[in-house]
């Protein structure tokens, strides 16, 4: 798990190896979270395997195989999000973008914003992205918090809701895979299928690979598809 140093841990009574794939989803080698601006590189899980390995280096070479593409101030982040988007190349020949899955990003990356901490009591961590030098008193108040009255946050864990959201979440992406492995395996057969199956599974896998932190719109992508190969 990498964790920027910007970050304070709340509730130490979570373990992080909630928020992991499980053991059958083989093929998720990132986790990770978005915000407005995309990828959010501050809180992520890297599984330890040649998909990851390969990943990192693309990211590290990007500005010197591509030095006339201007990565920003964030190079490192905006790096990872071009190479993540790949769908040719990497260790198997079909890129990245299918090997990362992002978590609503408030279940382990909340945001303290200049107002307001936008996550509740229970949460994993707070983190301090954007702001600055403005960090500095933020951070000093949340150390004070967890070092003098870390029961005001701290919570276990069947308090939380983490066990049920994670559960879900996984489920879903579980069952979003095995539908588009079951549509691909008829069109490949030359099964008759409607003729909306092609562009129904393009459009959850793309959004499994962008917006998987949309469970509705997961959701919505799914059993529109699993409607489709039902009709057939």
């Amino acid at each position: 798990m990498w964790v920027d140093a910007d970050s304070i841990i709340l509730n130490n009574d979570i373990p992080v190896e909630i928020f992991l794939p499980p053991s059958d989803l083989k093929d998720i080698h990132l986790v990770a979270t978005q915000d407005q601006n995309g990828l959010n590189t501050g809180i992520m899980f890297l599984h330890v395997h040649p998909w990851m390995i390969s990943f990192l280096t693309e990211t590290m070479g990007y500005p010197l195989y591509l030095p006339q593409i201007d990565l920003g101030r964030s190079a490192d982040q905006e790096g990872m999000r071009r190479v993540l988007k790949k769908t040719t190349g990497g260790p198997s020949g079909q890129g990245y973008a299918d090997g990362v899955s992002y978590l609503p990003r408030p279940w382990i990356n909340a945001y303290e914003w200049d107002w307001a901490y936008e996550g509740k009591r229970g949460d994993l961590l707070v983190h301090f992205p954007g702001l600055e030098e403005r960090r500095w008193p933020h951070m000093a108040k949340w150390l004070n918090i967890v070092e003098t009255t870390p029961h005001e946050w701290n919570l276990p864990l069947e308090d939380t809701g983490y066990i049920n959201k994670t559960t879900t979440y996984w489920s879903q992406m579980r069952s979003a895979k095995e539908c588009i492995k079951s549509a691909e395996k008829k069109l490949q057969s030359g099964e008759a299928v409607s003729g909306n199956t092609k562009e129904a599974v393009g459009a959850l896998k793309e959004t499994l690979r962008e917006k998987s932190d949309d469970m509705e719109l997961v959701q919505q992508r799914l059993e529109d598809l699993d409607a489709l190969i039902g009709m057939t």
